[in-house]
């Protein structure tokens, strides 16, 4: 039996590269399928999508489009696997949901924040979690807020700083604790190293800490059972 050295570093090969014309800022694989989506912002300051297929050890351009506003972020989370549809946070604020079909305009959108949502995850869709499909977005004002695409133009929940309080940058946001139709939590990282937990059964802020640098991730190890495990990625 080969043994195995613990000391040994993990190795991350690169498959296939590819030099892009813009800044990318998030990635995503489109659910049950060869696919990925590709968000950014042009030199221009437009957005930038991309979908992508692997094709034969290499990857192939399959559609792409140029937006307004460039893209900061987005996710598939909050979607049933027979939609597929993409939600985007972008630099001026804007939440919207994208049919991947049909890319001409969104078939839901919404002026989420005064400023860039920097972070969005989604809970209820591709059968993960149990509830209503929700989004939720965090952005440079210091707000969270939870979307139920069905509602339009008002948040489900809002977390933000009390008059007089100094709002900091929100950077990572993760839904969690979704293993039933009634519980369900959100938790936020900033950049001073804050993380809170909210509780938006109760709407009450449940936990919070300090990790020292600006949280940039966060992710609970499943977000369909009851929350036992959170990882926070740091700047240091």
């Amino acid at each position: 039996m080969a043994s195995i050295d613990p000391f040994e570093k993990p190795q991350i090969i690169s498959h296939v590269q590819q030099s892009m014309n813009y800044t990318l800022f998030d990635a995503s694989w489109v659910p049950c399928s060869t696919k990925f989506v590709v968000l950014g912002s042009h030199p221009r300051n437009t957005g930038a999508l991309q979908i992508y297929e692997v094709n034969k050890g290499g990857i192939k351009l399959v559609k792409e489009c140029e937006k307004p506003v460039s893209f900061k972020c987005g996710t598939f989370n909050a979607a049933p696997t027979y939609q597929r549809h993409l939600a985007t946070g972008d630099f001026k604020g804007n939440l919207q949901l994208w049919d991947l079909e049909k890319l001409g305009s969104p078939v839901y959108s919404v002026a989420a924040h005064k400023e860039i949502i920097n972070c969005v995850d989604g809970v209820g869709g591709l059968g993960v979690g149990e509830g209503a499909p929700e989004i939720v977005t965090g952005s440079r004002e210091g707000s969270v807020k939870v979307w139920d695409p069905r509602q339009r133009d008002v948040p489900v929940a809002k977390m933000e700083p009390m008059e007089g309080e100094s709002s900091r940058d929100c950077w990572a946001v993760a839904f969690g604790n979704a293993h039933n139709a009634v519980e369900r939590c959100v938790v936020a990282g900033y950049d001073n190293g804050d993380i809170k937990l909210f509780d938006l059964r109760n709407m009450s802020l449940r936990w919070e800490t300090n990790a020292k640098s600006g949280v940039c991730g966060l992710e609970f190890d499943r977000r369909d059972i009851a929350m036992n495990k959170l990882v926070a990625t740091t700047l240091e």
